[in-house]
């Protein structure tokens, strides 16, 4: 029993930290396209008291629960792989419920530690190296897949490019189980296998490759492409910045991000002139409206957003770093990853993914400024705030803010729930 390869709701983290593993991983010098392709996909399995994995998945079950052939979207037939042996890491033990339950035969720490090596070596190999953000993400992504899952049951997949073909040794393929038999397969691959349109030849969306369509349609150049790419790029890292940063035990924070053309030709250089041409546009146009429509920014002049400065804007962005950081570490003591602490110590005790929760608030805020201002430059885009810089006192219970940053043809617009 499989079913239709997707990405489950329960696998949102995961998928989200892998697309952005992809996009935070090495990078080709001449072409600054990443140098590995990622996916991350969903299916059925019977559940493990049906059909416990003791007994080694054969290649043909793990082809249809991994979603095999079709590995890595968008590259036609050159994307596919076939599973051609299976190697167990890790399955669950049912031990009866006077025991606990159903556990892992292994420790998922131990598991964590081989995969975090798998996937570590193989990026290292790239010419321009792994980089400490994508080491650091690698770390955080075993920790969710391996330890802080209910998934006991891992394969290590070797595959071929095509049924009768060799193994192929320089690829990652991981599959997981969970008790309810949801699955989730990851797969990791040099992007040199799988080729990329030639110069003039249309792109297909990104969004496409995410949402697992086989063969998305080329209709973007490759300039359109890069722009949607680092959307891709700032709402991964928005998602998995919100799963690390739980405000409650069942509330976390989310953040989410758009970003629209304004119409404007934005002259950023000159910051006055632009200001006054994007207030007159803001009260309305469409995403005002639809700010004002969520009625959630108590005592906000949504149609008069405050203009950040540069001090005002680097304030917000530490204090929002800071903000993610002790939520975290609070997180971190409720899941005994750390000992009690006081909140008035100084410095505050580490945390295993505190400098990711760091890097992913940076790499949010730096991706939707290099789209806005289609590229990296000199000129900074206008930065407005709406609930920000925010300053939470012992009798709140968080903040809710909105970041807009405008470019000469586009606005992003951060938008943060932190309210618990």
């Amino acid at each position: 029993m499989a079913g239709t390869p997707r990405v489950h709701w329960k696998h949102r983290w995961p998928a989200a930290a892998a697309h952005l593993l992809q996009r935070w991983g090495p990078v080709d010098a001449e072409t600054g396209l990443t140098t590995f392709r990622v996916a991350a996909v969903s299916g059925t399995a019977a559940p493990p008291e049906e059909r416990p994995w003791t007994t080694v998945p054969s290649p043909a079950e793990v082809a249809r629960y991994g979603g095999f052939p079709e590995t890595f979207t968008g590259a036609g037939r050159a994307g596919h792989r076939h599973p051609v042996a299976v190697e167990p890491m890790n399955h669950a033990l049912n031990l009866g419920w006077r025991e606990g339950g159903w556990k892992a035969a292994r420790s998922p720490e131990e598991t964590a530690h081989e995969v975090g090596l798998l996937l570590t070596s193989l990026l290292e190999a790239a010419p321009a190296g792994l980089g400490e953000p994508a080491g650091e993400l690698i770390a955080g992504l075993v920790r969710k897949m391996f330890v802080h899952s209910f998934m006991n049951d891992w394969v290590r997949v070797t595959v071929a490019a095509r049924p009768d073909g060799p193994a192929l040794g320089d690829e990652v393929h991981l599959l997981g189980r969970d008790l309810g038999g949801e699955t989730f397969r990851l797969s990791v691959a040099p992007a040199a296998s799988l080729p990329q349109p030639q110069t003039g030849e249309l792109w297909p969306d990104p969004a496409g490759l995410l949402n697992r369509k086989t063969d998305p349609p080329r209709t973007l150049t490759e300039q359109q492409y890069r722009q949607a790419d680092l959307g891709i790029r700032a709402a991964c890292a928005a998602e998995v910045l919100g799963e690390l940063v739980w405000l409650t035990n069942n509330d976390r924070m989310r953040v989410t991000v758009q970003t629209e053309p304004h119409d404007l030709k934005l002259h950023c250089e000159a910051p006055d002139d632009a200001d006054s041409a994007f207030r007159s546009w803001w009260p309305g146009s469409p995403l005002c409206a639809d700010l004002l429509r969520q009625e959630r920014w108590e005592g906000e002049d949504i149609t008069n957003p405050r203009r950040l400065g540069e001090e005002t804007l680097a304030e917000f962005l530490t204090d929002f770093e800071s903000h993610n950081l002790e939520q975290a570490r609070s997180g971190a003591w409720a899941m005994r990853e750390i000992g009690d602490y006081d909140p008035d110590d100084d410095p505050q005790p580490r945390f295993p993914g505190d400098r990711l929760v760091a890097l992913l608030g940076r790499d949010l805020f730096d991706t939707v400024t290099r789209q806005v201002m289609n590229g990296p430059g000199g000129v900074r885009p206008l930065a407005y705030g709406i609930g920000v810089p925010f300053h939470i006192t012992p009798d709140d219970y968080g903040f809710d803010g909105c970041l807009m940053l405008a470019g000469p043809e586009l606005v992003g617009i951060v938008t943060i729930e932190a309210m618990a």
